[in-house]
């Protein structure tokens, strides 16, 4: 929901109302004694997929260090399914996009949360409405920005857009540097969603392809995934499926008629979870930089991803692997950035590729080994 005018409006109305101290904010100092008290946390990823996914670090950190009942995370409505079950989190809260809270403001005057981390957001309403709900105490994904620079207790630690080092750094280091600001050292780095995975010995013979991306210069050819499919089919015996939302029920289809291999057509079929527990069991999963791809590395399943990052902020270097297990997670970037996904070689992916699924057949080898001598 938006109109002419309504952010602009928002933005100096509220700009105005802290100036005056009529809304204030914590300090870092005030911050940190709301922890030392007790003060529950809401960790903020309201924007896509992958940025709510990489999250999880940060959120299991809080829950080991200062409890399960302090913390709670506030997403996109369409991710909720994901959450709802994770040991992790107290409550799941839910948004449905800009200026869209729905009944948010009620349930968080009923459970209330004074400190918000904020990975990632929408602009400029939620700080303020977060503001109204009862948070007081705000801290901001290390080397990005906001409009509200100044309510940020660790504003030393943001970036304006076109500094040099904007928006550097993994997404889940710049996350847990937000914790760390509050005296929590971190408990991990991996990316989890724990009672989503399943056991290595429950993989199926099935290898996912996930061709879709939301801009034409992230999507690698039909052709080259169709050839990709074939190969892989051909060299190991696995069976091909191939995932995507709605939108992306005609990419599949192409892809699936330019197989000589029979292909499983998905796109469209599977809610979020369904295709994590998909992602649990299957060999591996190959796909651009996508949010399906950070939710298999966060339920276990091996992957081969393609980067063709417009900045830094969309890189490898920002959202590649981390931590992960360099065995069974790949991933290749274009030579520069803006570059098309096009210019990464079928060649170099096919041979990406093979490597992981030959680790993950050895293991899977290896486990059967394991299971008959004991």
């Amino acid at each position: 929901m938006n109109f002419p005018g309504l952010d602009l409006a928002w933005t100096y109305g509220h700009h105005a109302g802290h100036t005056l101290r009529l809304m204030r904010t914590w300090s870092l100092a005030e911050t940190r004694a709301g922890v030392d008290r007790g003060e529950k946390i809401l960790v903020v990823a309201t924007t896509a997929l992958g940025d709510s996914l990489l999250t999880t670090p940060l959120v299991e950190t809080l829950s080991e260090r200062l409890g399960r009942e302090r913390v709670s995370l506030l997403v996109k409505a369409p991710y909720l399914g994901l959450y709802e079950k994770d040991p992790r989190v107290s409550n799941v809260f839910t948004v449905r996009g800009k200026y869209r809270w729905g009944g948010l403001r009620d349930k968080l005057e009923d459970d209330p949360h004074r400190i918000a981390l904020i990975a990632n957001m929408t602009e400029p309403d939620l700080i303020p409405f977060l503001w109204q709900c009862g948070v007081r105490g705000f801290l901001r994904y290390r080397t990005r920005w906001t409009r509200f620079p100044r309510w940020m207790a660790n504003a030393p630690m943001m970036r304006r857009p076109g500094t040099p080092d904007y928006a550097t750094g993994h997404a889940i280091e710049n996350n847990l540097a937000m914790a760390r600001a509050l005296g929590v050292e971190a408990t991990t780095r991996r990316l989890l969603l724990p009672h989503l995975r399943s056991e290595p010995g429950a993989r199926e013979n099935r290898v996912l392809i996930h061709p879709g991306a939301s801009r034409e210069i992230k999507r690698w050819p039909v052709e080259n995934w169709a050839r990709l499919g074939d190969a892989l089919a051909t060299k190991f015996g696995c069976q091909i499926a191939i995932t995507g939302d709605r939108s992306e029920l005609s990419l599949a289809v192409q892809i699936a008629a330019a197989m000589k291999t029979p292909a499983q057509n998905l796109a469209g079929k599977l809610s979020l979870v369904e295709l994590a527990q998909m992602e649990a069991k299957s060999l591996a999963f190959l796909s651009g930089d996508t949010g399906p791809y950070h939710l298999a590395v966060a339920v276990g399943c091996p992957t081969v991803t393609l980067f063709a990052p417009t900045d830094r902020g969309s890189s490898m270097e920002a959202c590649g692997p981390h931590q992960a297990n360099a065995i069974f997670h790949h991933a290749i970037q274009t030579a520069k950035l803006r570059d098309s996904i096009h210019t990464i070689p079928y060649e170099k992916v096919l041979n990406e590729a093979s490597v992981v699924l030959a680790a993950v057949y050895d293991r899977k080898s290896n486990d059967a080994v394991g299971e008959r001598r004991s």
